[in-house]
């Protein structure tokens, strides 16, 4: 049988993904045959000693902003910075190397981990770099802040979003700090107005998932007047490329209905809209009351041993509410009318919804609108599900849709969530328990979020240094990150490394789980694109 004959490696076989040592023959660009060790193997064109290494199914991120990443290439990286004094120098040093930047912007910032827990006013941004226009980005791309001249161009004090998206001081004026639909609106425009290739950056973005092993890529938003671009960038199918549409005014913003939804292909996969039902750190989420008492004294705690009172200031400045037995943080972004309205337009107009939804009410407000509009299993997609009760996990079994959840925030966002005590009440990413539960989970990075290295990300899903109880097998997670979310897109890959399946591969040199083993080649449709084979 022609084809190329890959022997000596562990295989993750099957729709299960269990490993077991053995050989895999690709013909075009398909799977032909698998067979244990002891199976005599097929003649072949081409041999493959790949003795020690581990062949995957290539792995499917179904939720990461490529569109996003490139740009950060050309900015100022923040996550190092442990404090707002550190950042401001950092800031003014970088305004001052780059004089004629008609923008600045600063990605990465993390004033979670700061003692002062916020970001540069505008006031203080103008100290440092007077007349720039600054754009400075939290790591979950849901809340920043602008420059004076930031605001001034981006028309802040007029952008229309929910109540609290703009900060304002004592006196009504904007702070400059900017949340959820007023950031994303902001972060559109400021990407708009600054150098650089779009094409080119997002490619970078895109080449950098290949040499992770990553073989389809799923952009979790997209606005309408990019679709055409994404088109072509689409076209090599390196990685596959799919995508999610959204508001074309900015990343946060509320959607009006499948009216403004392009036509035709969204790449690898079919029709997606994406929908955002609370924010990052202004997660709609709800405890029992006596959390309030809990959560008050850790910030007490975190206050006095950061001696700063930016824990509890950041605390007390949450919008909560206690109903009964309930303690409520307030921050749905639609009402349960609007939500099921939307819901049932996009199903009847065949975009299967994705909804961003991260605390436990907004998992709550998902699942319930599903059943209430009659949604068919597997029709819609929640993401994140970071903090979870068990009500939350019942629905969403209930409702039949697939759930995302990214093991990468366990160290990126799980600090801040154990500081501030909300563990003690709430299921952080938890991955076991919508198992357990019956619903179809998959794994994606949510760069740049959380990490993108998908091998990185199986670790965690495995061995968590957060409720180790929610941890999965080693073949759940291979699973959820590969077969489980192609299907979750209707891509192929569904059906795992079996005879008759496509051949996407991510071959290592050694056992994923082991911290030190590496990708060392990608194949796309029985190709090895990375690294890429030699010519001439």
């Amino acid at each position: 049988m022609a084809g190329t004959l890959m022997t000596g490696a562990t295989i993750w076989a099957g729709p299960t993904c269990t490993p077991q040592p053995g050989w895999l023959l690709v013909t075009g660009d398909r799977i032909t045959a698998t067979g244990a060790h002891d199976t005599p193997p097929p003649p072949a064109d081409t041999m493959i000693d790949v003795a020690g290494c581990h062949i995957l199914p290539g792995f499917v991120d179904t939720h990461l902003h490529a569109t996003v990443v490139g740009w950060q290439t050309l900015g100022v990286d923040g996550s190092a910075w442990t404090s707002l004094p550190a950042a401001l120098a950092a800031i003014g040093a970088a305004a001052a190397a780059d004089p004629h930047a008609p923008w600045l912007l600063v990605w990465n910032a993390r004033p979670f981990r700061w003692p002062q827990r916020r970001l540069p006013t505008a006031a203080e941004l103008d100290a440092v770099a007077p007349g720039r226009q600054i754009l400075v980005s939290g790591v979950d791309v849901h809340r920043g802040t602008v420059s004076s001249q930031a605001m001034r161009a981006l028309g802040i004090t007029t952008r229309r979003a929910q109540d609290g998206d703009v900060s304002l001081d004592r006196r009504g004026r904007p702070t400059g700090e900017i949340w959820e639909q007023a950031y994303g609106e902001a972060l559109a425009r400021a990407l708009a107005s600054a150098p650089g290739d779009p094409v080119a950056l997002t490619r970078r973005a895109l080449d950098r998932c290949v040499s992770l092993g990553i073989t389809h890529a799923h952009e979790a938003y997209v606005p309408p007047q990019h679709h055409e671009r994404m088109l072509g960038l689409a076209a090599p199918a390196s990685p596959r490329l799919s995508w999610a549409v959204g508001a074309g005014e900015g990343l946060l913003s509320p959607l009006e209905g499948p009216s403004v939804a392009p036509d035709g292909d969204y790449g690898a996969s079919g029709r997606e809209a994406k929908l955002f039902l609370d924010g990052g750190d202004r997660c709609a989420v709800c405890m029992p009351a006596r959390a309030l008492g809990r959560l008050t004294w850790q910030a007490v705690k975190e206050t006095v041993a950061a001696r700063h009172p930016g824990p509890l200031r950041d605390a007390m400045r949450r919008r909560t509410s206690v109903q009964g037995r309930t303690l409520r943080l307030e921050y749905l972004r639609y009402s349960d009318r609007e939500l099921a309205d939307l819901l049932s337009a996009y199903l009847s107009a065949g975009l299967r919804p994705r909804m961003h939804a991260l605390g436990n009410l907004a998992v709550r407000q998902a699942a319930t609108a599903l059943r209430a509009v009659g949604a068919p299993a597997g029709a819609a997609v929640i993401d994140h599900l970071v903090l979870l009760d068990p009500a939350a996990v019942d629905l969403v079994a209930a409702s039949g849709a697939w759930a995302t959840v990214q093991p990468g925030f366990l160290t990126t966002f799980g600090p801040q969530i154990v500081d501030g005590g909300t563990d003690r009440f709430l299921t952080v990413v938890g991955g076991r328990s919508l198992l357990d539960a019956g619903v179809p989970l998959t794994l994606a990075s949510d760069h740049p979020a959380g990490p993108l290295d998908p091998l990185g990300n199986l670790r965690l899903a495995v061995r968590r240094p957060i409720q180790p109880a929610q941890a999965l097998t080693p073949s759940e997670a291979v699973r959820a990150l590969t077969v489980t979310a192609a299907a979750s897109l209707g891509a192929p890959g569904a059906g795992g490394l079996a005879a008759g399946e496509t051949a996407d591969l991510a071959i290592c040199d050694g056992d994923p789980f082991d911290p030190a083993t590496r990708v060392t080649q990608t194949w796309i449709s029985g190709r090895r694109v990375w690294p890429a084979a030699a010519t001439g």
